[in-house]
């Protein structure tokens, strides 16, 4: 499917209303590396399925911010971002295996391609490096890696995020549950049984987990970006299905997608968007709050739904789960192009 006959399908205006804040990445061209005001505002309410474990750097299991003098559960933009990247690297995966010919033409090479989020290592002080980001594909050449992954420059990342943060306080929206691992054979906490030097092995624990049901807002900012890219970004976003820590027992969420503004720069955020739904609990009354916020300090194209989500996974996505192949093989290109775009704008002048 061409891009511009998915994006009516799934917003309801032409792609010549909203061209102008897509870059052109058609072709190489220097001047599409520089910062060119060409916004897109993405509006998220995120639902928690079942229990979160939200852990940021620290002891604490949930991260509380003060607003208005009561703390709320926040999700810190990184936090999201990962699991962001780890869904796209997933679908463009799945891709490549179906169009390995395709891509790999596009990349002009024949070997395997693979990009992840793990660290990358040096075997015996050679060149050898093991796994990490690969510096060409779609998500890297989007969300930015840096100068040791590769090359000789570093990328930023051109989409940015704000906080998430709960719509209702700790108070209501944060529950401790204890846990108890026992022993494999005794089936107890005790190392040894109750004889003298029998001790506990410190099983129990206990985790801060955000209460099913806990709505969460934020915003995040694409900026300069092409529009197949675009697509494949709102694509990954609206099959995130997972978030925070031990997703094997919790960290089911739902991702609503209400609102997209195309603007020359940032609309709003998360704060803004928080003040006017706290305390709201149901999801339909809040994205209607939301749009109609949105609609009063319109700036550029806004366009609004209940949910955009569900409108793209049918348009985006066949039948077995696989995102449109022509439009991943066309942010493929536009990813070549903005890679080749910044090589020839650091490259020296002889």
């Amino acid at each position: 499917m061409k891009a511009e006959e998915a994006f009516k399908s799934i917003f309801g205006v032409e792609v010549e209303k909203v061209k102008q804040y897509f870059s052109d990445l058609s072709k190489e061209d220097p001047k599409s590396v520089v910062p060119q005001g060409k916004v897109i505002n993405v509006y998220l309410v995120i639902r928690a399925n079942n229990e979160l474990l939200i852990r940021h750097e620290g002891g604490e299991d949930i991260s509380l911010g003060t607003f208005e003098n009561e703390k709320y559960p926040i999700i810190l933009y990184d936090k999201f971002q990962s699991a962001y990247r780890r869904k796209e690297l997933e679908l463009l995966r799945a891709n490549y295996i179906a169009k390995k010919v395709e891509v790999n033409k596009i990349r002009g090479k024949d070997d395997d391609w693979f990009c992840a989020l793990r660290p990358t290592a040096a075997v015996k002080k050679q060149e050898e490096r093991m796994g990490g980001l690969c510096g060409e594909c779609p998500d890297c050449m989007t969300f930015g890696f840096a100068v040791r992954e590769g090359g000789n420059y570093n990328v930023k990342s051109r989409i940015e995020g704000d906080l998430l943060i709960s719509t209702t306080p700790e108070s209501k929206s944060v529950v401790v549950r204890t846990f108890n691992a026992v022993d494999d054979i005794k089936k107890t906490t005790l190392i040894g049984g109750e004889e003298e030097g029998a001790g506990r092995t410190g099983a129990l624990f206990r985790y801060s987990l955000v209460k099913e049901g806990t709505i969460f807002v934020g915003k995040i900012a694409m900026k300069d970006i092409g529009l197949n890219d675009f697509l494949v970004k709102i694509a990954t976003l609206s099959t995130i299905s997972k978030l925070g820590g031990r997703t094997t027992d919790f960290g089911n969420v739902k991702v609503f997608i209400p609102a997209i503004m195309f603007s020359t720069y940032e609309i709003s955020s998360s704060y803004d968007i928080f003040t006017k739904v706290k305390g709201k609990e149901n999801v339909e009354d809040l994205i209607q709050i939301i749009n109609r916020h949105l609609e009063d300090i319109k700036k550029g194209v806004l366009v609004t739904s209940k949910d955009f989500s569900e409108n793209i996974q049918k348009i985006l996505f066949d039948q077995n789960g696989m995102l449109d192949s022509d439009i991943v093989l066309k942010a493929w290109e536009e990813a070549k192009n903005f890679k080749l775009s910044i090589e020839s704008s650091t490259r020296s002048k002889k």
